[in-house]
């Protein structure tokens, strides 16, 4: 599949920023360590359960919601609506990243979200990561 850039490295600061000012996003979601543990990861790709791993949550479904809460969010910051699955929930962590199947090949051999690099160049810009 052929990579499709959803926003610029400027709508993802915008979108962070405007994300940033909900009392929220720093707070009580992890949602900054959730993108820096992945940020710092190799090639910004990490699997459920090693964000998990990485904040301590009790499993990789924990993972999963707050990765999804965090993807739609997003997605609402950058107006961006993303594809859905064959039941019609949408993807919302496309937002955030795009994915490796789960293979013999992938971290774990679990799906691998790899951050999309327009937020990762903005996550460096703004220096939330380093």
């Amino acid at each position: 599949m052929e990579y499709e850039s959803i926003a610029t490295k400027e709508d993802f600061i915008k979108a962070l920023i405007s994300l940033r000012d909900k009392s929220r996003f720093c707070d009580t979601t992890s949602y900054l360590e959730m993108l820096r543990a992945q940020a710092k990861s190799d090639n910004q790709t990490i699997t459920s359960t090693k964000l998990a791993e990485a904040l301590g949550f009790p499993n990789y479904n924990t993972a999963n919601l707050k990765y999804g809460l965090l993807g739609h969010e997003l997605a609402d910051a950058l107006n961006f609506k993303p594809h859905s699955r064959k039941d019609g929930t949408p993807v919302w962590f496309w937002s955030i990243s795009t994915g490796n199947a789960a293979s013999e090949e992938t971290l774990d051999g679990h799906y691998e979200f790899v951050m999309r690099p327009e937020l990762y160049e903005a996550l460096l810009e703004i220096r939330w990561v380093r």
